[in-house]
């Protein structure tokens, strides 16, 4: 929590890129983190999970503008209204016509994550995911977000207990949209060799909670899975309902195949869903959700700006591209977790040839803020983006990643998840 003596050290220096470069206030501590984690859980697991990652919180917070907040809220909500139209989702079918955009429509996704930078002109939204991880690893240290607003400003309620409503009611809206009147027996959180997984710990927080409200939730990899008389199962249990947290967004492996049959069959709630990721994930989508008035997706001209200029690289000429390289950043279209994503001033001839060969897209590159904070007695300035967890085109709170090196990383000494504070 804040203290008093941070308060006057921190929240009171204007403006905020000064606080974040020159306060060494707030130090959130990293063990002490991790300390709290493991005390707030039954789970004997996470003690040796968490202290094998060291990397996996920050050793500060991040201060964010509540104005520039609220823009990034303004931008989830605008996406949400744009997928929801025909007109975008006519756009998307025409472009990818082999994912089945009629399944499960009425779903939401669970757990969206907006990735923002924040530029000086203000956040810029870099990527849309819809298998956003670590929430269940922030949300104990987001209530400080709004502790330095001035009194009398609407201030967002982040408090834990707060945060775990809104993620368990989430899940039941989900199924309850889909599923009206039924009662929500069996939940699978789904991962390639979860246990192996960086964020297994996330997912174990995840299944604590939904365990403790009443939703059977079991942690399992998709191959164990199997599909028959219109039931997914695992074990012999019916399985209702899917937290999908697989990065085979089209549910294309053979590992997925009982998984890919429930979601056609409407066996099952499957969530987030093939369909999710073409409407919202796809990096193509940022093309159209920045594009001109009247072209499908668009958000407002207001709103636009907030996404940087996105062209699918074999819609643009490769000499003239190759020569703008150093303003640019270019991603693999289905891609997650900055795989095979480069900075243009850090581009070879051989990595040039295989972005030419299709499926990239080159967005224009804004370059992350910087926090500074003490790492061993040095003050050393981190990267950081801000990820605003969202559903149904509603944010629930925000977490920033601090880093170094070309893109975000659980690697980086002081760096990690980091609470944001608005000010």
């Amino acid at each position: 929590m804040l203290t008093s003596a941070s308060d006057s050290n921190c929240c009171a220096v204007t403006p905020v890129d000064a606080i974040n470069s020159g306060c060494h206030c707030l130090p959130f501590d990293a063990e002490t983190r991790r300390r709290t984690v493991v005390s707030g859980s039954h789970d004997s697991r996470l003690e040796g999970l968490l202290a094998d990652r060291p990397g996996l919180y920050a050793g500060t917070a991040v201060f964010v503008a509540r104005d520039h907040y609220l823009q990034m809220a303004q931008l989830v909500e605008a996406v949400a209204h744009s997928a929801a139209t025909n007109f975008y989702e006519a756009a998307i079918h025409a472009r990818d016509p082999g994912i089945d955009l009629m399944r499960q429509r009425e779903s939401q996704s669970l757990l969206m994550g907006f990735d923002f930078h924040i530029s000086s002109d203000g956040p810029r939204l870099i990527e849309i995911n819809t298998n956003a991880g670590a929430a269940f690893l922030a949300k104990q240290f987001a209530e400080p977000g709004s502790s330095c607003l001035p009194v009398g400003t609407n201030r967002p309620d982040f408090t834990e207990s707060r945060l775990d409503d809104l993620l368990v009611s989430m899940f039941l809206d989900e199924w309850n949209t889909l599923r009206p009147g039924k009662p929500l027996g069996t939940l699978a959180i789904v991962d390639e060799k979860p246990e192996s997984q960086y964020l297994y710990p996330d997912m174990l927080l995840a299944a604590e909670l939904l365990n403790s409200r009443g939703i059977r939730t079991l942690i399992v990899d998709p191959s164990t899975l199997d599909y028959r008389d219109r039931a997914l199962r695992h074990d012999g249990e019916t399985i209702d309902m899917v937290y999908n947290r697989l990065t085979d967004f089209k549910l294309e492996a053979d590992s997925s195949r009982a998984l890919r049959q429930a979601y056609l069959d409407d066996g099952a709630v499957i969530s987030p869903s093939p369909r999710h990721h073409a409407l919202y994930a796809d990096k193509r989508n940022l093309v159209l959700l920045g594009g001109d008035d009247g072209e499908p997706g668009a958000v407002s001209a207001d709103l636009r700006a907030m996404i940087p200029l996105t062209q699918p690289v074999d819609m643009i000429d490769a000499a003239a591209a190759w020569k703008a390289r150093k303003t640019k950043f270019f991603k693999p279209a289905g891609g997650y977790g900055s795989r095979a994503a480069y900075r243009g001033d850090k581009l070879t001839t051989g990595v040039w040839k295989t972005i030419l060969e299709g499926g990239y897209v080159a967005q224009q590159f804004v370059a992350p803020a910087a926090r500074s904070l003490l790492v061993g007695g040095v003050s050393v300035q981190l990267k950081f983006d801000i990820r605003l967890y969202a559903y149904a085109g509603k944010p629930l709170f925000p977490v920033a990643r601090m880093y170094a090196g070309q893109t975000t990383n659980f690697r980086t000494p002081g760096g990690g998840l980091a609470p944001v504070i608005l000010v």
